[in-house]
């Protein structure tokens, strides 16, 4: 067909039983392409005239009205456009356009395509074909020569490519074992392409890679084929892979007539196009798994019958691009036809069928019906109007007129009858029904007798017992309310609007607003937020509110409960929301007091610390805070139910469980308070002082134990009995101090005393140039034991204070200070950083450096023409101080190195020290956490190495 592009002018076309549809030569010149074009493929065309480019062209698939497809090719020329139809391989042309329907397939499938000329020759394929090639034969060379070792290796692939091209379709399964040794399965199509004279001019060569889908059909029939329940496994184009014998057996066919076939071909005809469509939306979506809606329907036997099924959905995947649907079917057709039965057979107990014949004037009834008024059959098909005579005269008139208005107006009729019968006295029936219209006209009534006699009754009790029910909702303190959500409007009891306080005018004028009214301000927000959640999401009312003072002044009423919850149709459609409104002012009063009365007794257990209540049983029952933080445990552990024998320590529970028992037996020897162990959380153990006392709870026997946390007072215990030791060990070293000190200073003061009495004797210059140097030096070495002893006095004595000290600048000081002491040849060597510091009590610290100086000085070799002292320092990783004092004095032997820093030890010949340098500066670093070392040889010198750490 072509067609001019200015006013899309039909000029010229083909037979209209080639096209898809029909065109006539009257048409052809005089009418536009739209005017005879269908409507429903307007759009298409449109959009297509659009869409095509100038001298290329585009395939488009057209629907009719019966889901039929059609292809047709549009091409772009300088001024016109040409529709040719595809159907199916056969174009207008005299030659067959392949690369045009091949590119058309390969945007409509995943799978190995190819066109196989007669001489065997691939004119055409697409790239899922080339990869599946490359899978089969990896070697370097191009995708047409490893077809050509395909088909030298294949006889198979030979004789469906020449079935093909002898006009015959062709399938075959091949095992085939890749380059990578693993079996691929492939399912391959060989079918004949014809040209317009139906002469075979190619092969369409169409595979699939099945290995999956071969793992899934072994694992199908070894699992399921023994289950009583159906399944079926559907591919990706709705084709039947595999299925179970159970559903083969309940369908009655075998299992060749499934296999390859749709689906939905076995589903009936009334649902196949909802299933068709449901099974499509869950196969193109990729990211369902699991059809989480059951669906129904009925699958179609050999015998033309059907069976009814519940459907589960799970998609499985075949491979990387293909995936199925594993059905599982559950027979249900039993189940629905028992409840289809007994759904008819209460219908028909309940409505009972009446037909009534207008000219004939008979009347045809079912059984139920005279067992409904108790008399035959016969009689009532006899006497049409039996229910009208033997009923009263109000109903009898109400029922004629009822029945005279259908026939007039041919409208549906239903009325209550009440009949005085013989057989069965006073009944109330309920008769309903529809004109029976013939070629417009009313040829009789039909319809249903119900027996409401026993409905009458109780509605009639419901009455006679409304009363009760008030005085009921009166004692009860209980008001119901309604809301129709048709009329917007609500509905009181009397007893809720006497509750209320509330006038009969307000009662049919409530709104939101009054009722709100009621609410104390506190409790407006969750009554309004409760309110939207039952109108919007249909979420039930449970609210205790207050009420504001107004109500309360006027009707004593404090607190009210409400409720509410919506009422359904069967439509699933909200009809009315209903609901009741409790006095609960006493409920409330008393929840009050029993909240004071918890209240006291949880002040009670605070106030006691740490304590526990335990049943007869041995269960604790309660406890509170202060126990959990004495035992380690966090507000979240709960106590409560464990024994709590389980809480003291193992050598301790005997004394616990004696100590109760005597406390129930009133044993008046039993002690008020005893000291154990409790295990904590972490294992660790603390002492308590528990104290035991019974109660009645309830009429049941309890013990209240306090633990008083007694652990400080046991840790100071043992300081005092660690103080007393060392006080013990103090008085010792006292006495040794207080003899060595008074022996010490008899030795100079004995000397003294000597001297005086000599220079009584002697001349005065005797005693002046001899005797009196010699007092002197006594005099001195006093002084120095005495200062000695102060400095140990203090060392012992005083507290740590940290500070930063130039370390450098502090061995100057000392050096300057005592330079008058040492040989005028004596070299001191500093080697340390000039801002060197440390943190450490200055006190001690130079106490140190000072006897460690004055001692070097003291005991220099004198038969050495050099003498030196090297002091180095530094600071190690941990910022611990490093000092070193090295001499090249006497020295020390090794057995009196563990004698010098002993007090009042001299290890010198020539000493005329106090003894105690070495045993201060020892202290001092001891109280500083700090070590000293000593290596020394005679006449070699002496090595004294300190470390202290920093002070915080």
């Amino acid at each position: 067909m072509i067609i001019q592009k200015v006013d899309f002018l039909l000029l010229s076309g083909y037979d209209e039983q080639q096209f898809v549809f029909s065109v006539s030569e009257h048409d052809y010149k005089l009418n536009s392409f739209f005017d005879v074009c269908p409507k429903e493929w307007q759009g298409i065309f449109r959009g297509a005239f659009k869409e095509v480019i100038r001298n290329t062209c585009i395939i488009k698939e057209l629907y009719d009205n019966d889901g039929n497809k059609s292809l047709v090719r549009i091409e772009n020329e300088e001024n016109t456009f040409k529709i040719f139809r595809i159907n199916p391989l056969l174009t207008e042309s005299k030659t067959f356009n392949f690369h045009t329907l091949f590119d058309h397939l390969l945007k409509t499938t995943n799978d190995a395509i190819a066109i196989i000329s007669s001489d065997k020759k691939m004119i055409k394929k697409n790239i899922p074909l080339e990869n599946l090639l490359e899978r089969l034969i990896r070697k370097p060379i191009s995708s047409n020569n490893r077809f050509e070792e395909l088909l030298n290796k294949s006889k198979r692939v030979n004789t469906g490519i020449n079935k093909a091209l002898n006009g015959e379709k062709y399938q075959t399964e091949v095992t085939y074992l890749s380059e990578s040794n693993d079996l691929v399965f492939i399912r391959t199509d060989y079918s004949p392409l014809h040209d317009y004279q139906n002469n075979v001019i190619a092969c369409l060569v169409k595979s699939r890679d099945v290995t999956a889908r071969n793992s899934i059909e072994d694992m199908f029939s070894v699992m399921l084929n023994s289950s009583n329940t159906g399944y079926v496994l559907v591919s990706d184009t709705g084709k039947i892979i595999k299925i179970n014998k159970h559903l083969q057996d309940l369908l009655g066919y075998k299992e060749e007539e499934f296999i390859n076939r749709d689906f939905v071909d076995f589903v009936h005809s009334t649902i196949k196009k909802e299933v068709q469509g449901e099974f499509s939306q869950l196969l193109r979506n990729k990211e369902w798994l699991v059809n989480k809606n059951n669906m129904f329907l009925d699958l179609k036997k050999k015998d033309n019958d059907s069976l009814l099924f519940e459907l589960e959905n799970k998609k499985v995947i075949l491979s990387d691009h293909k995936s199925a649907l594993f059905v599982t079917l559950k027979n249900i057709t039993l189940k629905e036809r028992n409840s289809h039965i007994l759904h008819e057979m209460q219908r028909l107990i309940k409505a009972c069928g009446w037909v009534y014949d207008r000219f004939s004037k008979k009347m045809l009834v079912t059984e139920e019906v005279a067992q409904v008024i108790g008399v035959s059959k016969e009689f009532v098909e006899k006497n049409p109007t039996f229910l009208l005579n033997n009923s009263d005269e109000t109903s009898k008139e109400q029922a004629k007129e009822i029945l005279l208005s259908a026939f007039r107006n041919k409208t549906n009729f239903n009325f209550e009858l009440k009949i005085n019968s013989k057989f069965k006295g006073e009944q109330w029936v309920r008769l309903n029904g529809k004109p029976i219209v013939r070629h417009q006209r009313i040829v009789g009534l039909y319809g249903a007798l119900q027996d409401i006699t026993e409905q009458k009754h109780s509605l009639n009790l419901l009455k006679r017992n409304e009363s009760y029910i008030k005085e009921i909702q009166r004692v009860t303190k209980v008001g119901n309310w309604v809301f129709d959500v048709k009329n917007n409007r609500f509905y009181w009891s009397d007893h809720l609007i006497s509750m209320l306080r509330l006038k009969d005018d307000k009662h049919r004028n409530l709104s939101l607003k009054a009722i709100l009214n009621f609410v104390d301000t506190p409790y407006l927000f969750p009554m309004i937020n409760a309110i939207k959640k039952l109108s919007l999401f249909h979420e039930p009312i449970d609210l205790d509110i207050k009420c504001n003072n107004n109500l309360n002044a006027a009707s004593g009423i404090e607190f009210i409960n409400i409720k509410g919850r919506a009422i359904y149709n069967r439509k699933g459609e909200v009809k009315r929301f209903v609901g009741a409104v409790t006095d609960i002012t006493a409920r409330k009063n008393e929840e009050e007091l029993n909240k004071s009365k918890k209240i006291w007794l949880k002040s009670m257990l605070n106030a006691a610390r740490d304590s526990f209540i335990a049943e007869y049983s041995g269960r604790i029952a309660n406890y509170n805070r202060g126990l959990q933080k004495l035992l380690g445990y966090n507000h979240y552990f709960d106590l409560r139910g464990m024994v709590f024998i389980n809480l003291f320590y193992e050598e301790d529970q005997d004394r616990v469980l004696k100590y109760r028992q005597q406390c129930r037996q009133g044993d008046i020897s039993t002690p008020q308070k005893i000291e154990v162990k409790m295990v904590k959380r972490d294992n660790s153990l603390v002492d308590v002082e528990l104290c035991a006392n019974l109660t009645k709870i309830k009429g049941k026997l309890y013990t209240i134990f306090n633990a008083h946390d007694i652990s400080k007072r046991k840790e100071y215990e043992m300081g005092l009995l660690h103080k007393n030791k060392e006080l013990i060990e103090t008085n010792k070293e006292l006495d040794r101090f207080l003899y060595s000190t008074t022996h010490d200073l008899k030795g100079p003061i004995t000397s003294l005393r000597g001297l005086v009495n000599l220079g009584y004797r002697e001349s005065s210059d005797v005693v002046k140039d001899v005797y009196l140097p010699m007092m002197d030096k006594n005099v001195d070495r006093m002084l120095d034991l005495i200062s000695d002893f102060g400095e140990y006095l203090r060392n012992n004595r005083k507290n740590i204070v940290p500070e930063e000290i130039t370390l450098k600048e502090q061995l100057e000081t000392i050096i300057h200070t005592h330079k008058f002491s040492a040989p005028s040849n004596y070299v001191v060597n500093i080697n340390m950083d000039e801002q060197l510091k440390v943190v450490t009590d200055k006190y001690r610290f130079r106490s140190i450096l000072t006897n460690l100086y004055t001692n070097a000085i003291k005991y220099y070799d004198r038969e050495k023409d050099k003498h030196y002292l090297d002091i180095t320092a530094s600071l190690d990783d941990n910022e611990s101080l490093i000092l070193s004092f090295v001499d090249n004095g006497e020295g020390i032997s090794k057995h009196e190195q563990t004698k010098v820093f002993d007090m009042f030890y001299r290890a010198s010949e020539q000493s005329d020290g106090t003894g105690l340098g070495l045993f201060i500066v020892k202290e001092a670093i001891n109280v500083l956490n700090g070590e000293i070392h000593l290596k020394s040889d005679p006449n070699s010198g002496t090595n004294f190495t300190v470390s202290l750490p920093k002070l915080k």
